[in-house]
């Protein structure tokens, strides 16, 4: 099971067969967050004085993978798509809510 290259791809692909077979298609998400690293390999660290200020550094949060997945049964199609992009994950998401009107039996919204 391939996945597309880009969001619009999945987008159009997963609109068209939500369209052609409403009641069996289904969209699924999966949203992972890899733990972070640990950057000391001993469990015991010595505790910094606290008079002394301790410099601020930007903690980088570990990397996040969206992960959208449409899959017909009847028809054997699976549609993979996956982002680790923040923007592109927001966006995803409100698209889901209208994507997914026909697969709950609502009608769909027109823009």
């Amino acid at each position: 099971m391939p996945y597309l290259d880009t969001a619009q791809q999945w987008l159009t692909q997963s609109t068209l067969l939500l369209k052609a077979r409403p009641s069996t298609t289904r969209i699924s998400t999966k949203y992972t967050i890899s733990p972070p690293t640990s950057k000391s390999s001993s469990k015991t660290k010595p505790q910094p004085d606290q008079t002394t200020p301790t410099p601020n550094t930007p903690s980088n949060p570990p990397p996040a993978i969206l992960t959208l997945k449409t899959y017909d049964p009847a028809s054997g199609v699976t549609l993979k798509y996956s982002t680790n992009k923040a923007a592109e994950v927001s966006r995803l998401i409100q698209i889901l809510g209208r994507l997914a009107r026909p697969m709950a039996g609502l009608p769909e919204m027109k823009e």
